[in-house]
């Protein structure tokens, strides 16, 4: 049998009281269920026999409520940039920083109201813009008047958050599974022995997108955590990046590398016939362009090194050669160019 659990209207709906000093067992006066008054204090109908969730959501998403677009937008912004408009995507209050174009916030959230809500449509306003598919390299004027790139005066350089890192070594192994997700192995309920000092914690390996890793909220996937994932439990409005040594030589040393550019390789090799061939084909499908005259010579080099290395140590040449391949398929992972976004 299969379980769900998810949140649902009880069969009982009553106003509460304040519990005086967080005490249960000491009720004051009781609060009629209502909006925030800071957020306009608006009554529930005098009729409504609900809990006042479908309120709250008709409430959110109101034409006239200021915030829920802009915020939204705001996200989708930072997802592309990764900075918002407004540089604090949890704060649009006054501890908040203000907008840095005021305008183009206003214009998206229109935008985003008028097209239904749709995030879709609005990933490709954004994503076909001129600001978007603007240049990294910024001008000697540029650096001048906007050294902090506060006025987009050049598409800000970022790395690939943790999933999209995992997902393009899984694209370029060949094995990225695009289905949904589906349900994880978890144990039979009955076999649930879970306790406070015996927490359930578990991983479990797929080859699907990462947005189906399976994350407990007491602990970071320990993939995810050396790449600066989100914190489960906490809100993550954006995420900081950081640059240690333990991301290099997970990139260098970890069997799911290992193993990504093996297949990489044999790809490669079933692809091009010749070793400057497979070098260059290596660069198109890692960085989206052809190797360089110099990159061309000295990948051709690595491979001869290491698989004249690898025959004299006793292995076969035909596995030598996907050794080899795999071993530079690696060298091109480490580089920034593949985790670096230009």
């Amino acid at each position: 049998m299969e379980f769900a659990y998810a949140v649902a209207e009880g069969k009982k709906f009553e106003n509460v009281p304040v519990q005086l000093r967080g005490d249960p067992a000491k009720p004051g006066p009781v609060v009629p269920r209502r909006f925030l008054t800071v957020l306009g204090g608006a009554q529930l109908p005098p009729a409504a026999q609900t809990s006042g969730r479908r309120e709250l959501a008709d409430w959110i998403t109101d034409p006239k409520n200021p915030l829920t677009a802009r915020v939204m937008v705001n996200r989708i912004w930072l997802h592309h940039f990764g900075k918002g408009i407004v540089p604090t995507p949890n704060d649009f209050g006054k501890q908040g920083k203000a907008p840095t174009h005021p305008e183009l916030l206003d214009f998206l959230a229109s935008e985003f109201r008028d097209s239904g809500w749709s995030m879709k449509a609005m990933h490709r306003l954004i994503m076909l813009s001129h600001t978007y598919q603007t240049s990294s390299s910024m001008s000697e004027e540029a650096l001048a008047k906007d050294a902090n790139n506060e006025l987009l005066s050049a598409f800000s350089r970022r790395r690939m958050d943790a999933e999209a890192i995992r997902d393009t070594l899984l694209a370029l192994g060949q094995n990225l599974e695009p289905a949904v997700g589906g349900p994880h192995p978890f144990p039979d309920q009955t076999e649930w022995k879970f306790t406070q000092h015996n927490p359930f914690k578990a991983v479990y390996e797929t080859q699907k997108r990462s947005v189906y890793l399976m994350t407990q909220r007491i602990q970071r996937h320990p993939y995810l955590a050396i790449f600066d994932g989100a914190d489960p439990a906490a809100s993550t409005p954006m995420r900081l990046t950081s640059t240690t040594p333990i991301q290099a030589l997970y990139l260098l040393n970890e069997q799911f590398v290992h193993k990504q550019a093996d297949l990489f390789a044999r790809s490669v090799i079933r692809q091009c016939g010749d070793e400057a061939a497979r070098v260059n084909r290596a660069f198109e499908l890692a960085f989206a362009r052809p190797a360089d005259a110099t990159e061309l010579a000295e990948g051709q080099k690595f491979v001869s090194k290491v698989r004249q290395k690898l025959v004299a140590e006793g292995v076969a040449e035909k596995q030598a050669n996907v050794e080899a391949m795999g071993s530079f398929a690696r060298v091109l992972f480490r580089l920034n160019e593949f985790v670096y976004i230009d």
